[in-house]
């Protein structure tokens, strides 16, 4: 059975900024979402670095401690 993932929606002026950048690199909006996105949540130490969540099921993540 395969299981459906939660695919959160982007907003309007995120994804148009999403778009024009991908333009400019000439790469794929995902490709960059997901660059940005990794980036982001490797600086927040919330996810294992990249070259070891190759597979999506490795990802290790932290959550910070409710306060």
């Amino acid at each position: 059975m395969s299981r459906t993932l939660y695919s959160p929606r982007l907003s309007d002026d995120v994804v148009r900024l999403l778009y024009q950048e991908g333009k400019r690199r000439r790469m794929p909006m995902t490709r960059l979402a997901d660059e940005l996105l990794r980036c982001g949540l490797r600086a927040e130490q919330l996810v294992v670095p990249e070259e070891v969540a190759a597979d999506p099921e490795s990802v290790i993540v932290r959550f910070p401690d409710a306060a």
